[in-house]
């Protein structure tokens, strides 16, 4: 599972086998039609937002922290971009995409009025400088030039370029269009450390903004190019309609919030506890629920169907009290999702029934009805049948294994700076309690944790994964081999049955036969529970201003952050 804040387009998956891409691109004739929808709009006014840190850089191929990919997005444009309602792609610098038979060889061609900000041609000369600089392994881009291992690259002339695979993956294309992202030969040709260039903080842009301006720890100033030569593409025409976008570092997720309701902050970003405790909670007078609220600022969680970031208990099946299935399913009737829901997400939250998105199609649609219930008389009985008893008559639950009488006592971790999963380790420790486990909550410091889940060095762990992609493969977490090398398989799960699944849907390059895989695949996992799945946040939260944005459509089906890209300015 690649874990990204990506999708896969459905065109591309959906694409019958043996077929070959049409003449006009790589995408189907809806992809882009919500933004070819979308009113006029003025080139006008400042877009103020806030950022938690610095961006490290300024320049994709070296951008592996939030921050700078943030940043990085408003500056360079992709070979297409993604359509959200959809999920498909339609042209951005390529206006062409051809796919081979065999789905081994991708080949884009440029359009030619595709320029950098210096106003020289975007070419396949830069194409190949980008691939070459990405896979040289002194230059710092080990966590992209990993979905890019074991491709090649092949300049065919000015303006063409194509990629070849061995083996076609699910995510090949994917990597191409979300991560591919191409900067300027001349501008960095020359230097001797990529690294180090003058450039990776003043790079020359591709995209619809240029850099004004960067104050560490102050703020990042974009200035809109009026004349970008995407506005000549009808689904970019009346997008990016902000003069300037001024991205202030604030540390404090709380003094940001302060300063949204100060106004010195257009739209923010709450996780639930914050729209819980503030929307909801002391600050509730002061929101409006929609744009034509009363109040100077109004809130909302936008429910999309974007696989979204979920929240588990990993239990670490090295240990001997985890190794049984039954007693894994006991302990997730042990788990009270329902308090949880209320008092740790506020009601924001879903159950989590499946590891690739629980409103996607990737999920069974009777995956929900599956879901394990909170029951301690269930669990007390399933224990019971797996040999777990209170065999000295402490109220303590002991099993024999392999001739050795165990005591069901284990320590839960989490990481300290997070408030929510401190809660939610609170509460399993009480229910847990009341069935005769024994268990020992330990916060630690995120990179000590961790530095344990590297070392295998723990009982189980409160932990979640980020936005994943709708088409996943699913090897980084799931299959067994995973387990190895410090790998993301830390749980050390294991299902032969799955490993086949996955090995299957990773190569399956048709949509609705990649959905079905992963339906089969999540609903082994979710019956094998190696991790609780406790719950995820679909789409977002976001708090605007009510007098300064303005949209004809404030979300898509597939957002899973505010499009601040389609959003204009009301003076």
């Amino acid at each position: 599972m690649k874990l990204k804040f990506v999708f896969l387009a459905t065109a591309f998956i959906g694409l019958s086998a043996g077929a070959v891409s049409k003449p006009t691109g790589f995408f189907s004739p809806k992809a882009g039609e919500a933004y070819r929808k979308l009113p006029d709009s003025k080139k006008a006014g400042i877009l103020y937002l806030t950022m938690l840190g610095n961006p490290k850089v300024l320049v994709p191929l070296l951008a592996d922290d939030v921050p700078s990919r943030n940043t990085v997005d408003y500056l360079f444009a992709q070979l297409m971009r993604k359509d959200s309602e959809t999920g498909e792609y339609f042209p951005m610098i390529a206006e062409k995409v051809e796919v081979s038979k065999d789905k081994k060889s991708y080949s884009f061609t440029l359009r030619k009025e595709g320029l950098w900000e210096d106003g020289s041609p975007i070419t396949s000369e830069d194409a190949e400088f980008t691939f070459n600089t990405m896979m040289n392994p002194k230059v710092e881009a080990a966590s992209l030039r990993s979905y890019f291992e074991g491709m090649k690259f092949e300049r065919l002339d000015t303006q063409s370029f194509r990629f070849t695979v061995e083996k076609p993956n699910v995510n090949t294309l994917a990597s191409i269009l979300d991560d591919f992202l191409i900067v300027q030969k001349k501008q960095f040709g020359s230097v001797p450390d990529f690294n180090k260039a003058k450039g990776v903080m003043e790079p020359v842009t591709s995209g619809p903004y240029r850099l004004k301006a960067f104050a560490r720890d102050q703020k990042i100033e974009l200035e809109l190019k009026k004349d970008w030569w995407g506005f000549k593409i009808p689904e970019l025409k009346n997008m990016f309609n902000f003069e300037t976008v001024v991205i202030r570092i604030i540390s404090d997720p709380a003094l940001a919030y302060e300063k949204f309701l100060k106004g010195d902050i257009d739209i923010i970003e709450m996780n639930a506890e914050t729209f819980g405790n503030k929307v909801k909670g002391v600050d509730r007078e002061r929101f409006g629920s929609g744009a034509d609220s009363k109040q100077s600022v109004w809130a909302k969680h936008f429910m999309t169907d974007a696989p979204a970031p979920w929240t588990y208990i990993g239990w670490n099946q090295k240990r001997p009290v985890f190794q049984s299935k039954r007693t894994r399913q006991a302990l997730a009737h042990l788990i009270p999702y329902e308090e949880i829901m209320t008092k740790v997400y506020h009601g924001e939250g879903i159950r989590a029934v499946s590891p690739f998105g629980s409103r996607t199609p990737n999920a069974a649609p009777d995956q929900a009805a599956k879901a394990f219930p909170f029951d301690l008389k269930k669990a007390l009985q399933m224990l019971k049948e797996d040999g777990w008893a209170d065999l000295d008559q402490s109220g303590q639950l002991s099993k024999m294994i392999d001739g050795k009488k165990v005591k069901f006592e284990f320590s839960i971790q989490y990481n300290s700076e997070n408030p929510m999963r401190s809660k939610i380790a609170q509460m399993v420790k009480e229910q847990f309690r009341k069935a005769g486990i024994t268990v020992n909550v330990q916060a630690l410091e995120f990179n000590a944790l961790l530095s344990r889940i590297d070392n295998r060095d723990f009982d189980a762990i409160v932990l979640g994964w980020g936005k994943g992609m709708l088409h996943s493969d699913s090897k980084q977490i799931w299959h067994s081999k995973s387990a190895e090398n410090k790998g993301s398989n830390y749980v050390s799960y294991s299902n032969p049955e799955v490993d086949r699944l996955i090995e299957q849907a990773s190569s399956e390059l048709d949509g609705a036969k990649h959905f079905k895989l992963n339906q089969k695949i999540g609903s082994l996992i979710y019956d094998d529970q190696p991790y609780a799945f406790i719950a995820e946040v679909p789409g977002f939260m976001a708090g605007l201003q009510r007098d300064k944005i303005k949209a004809k459509k404030w979300v898509m089906k597939y957002d899973d952050t505010a499009p601040t890209w389609i959003y204009s300015h009301e003076p």
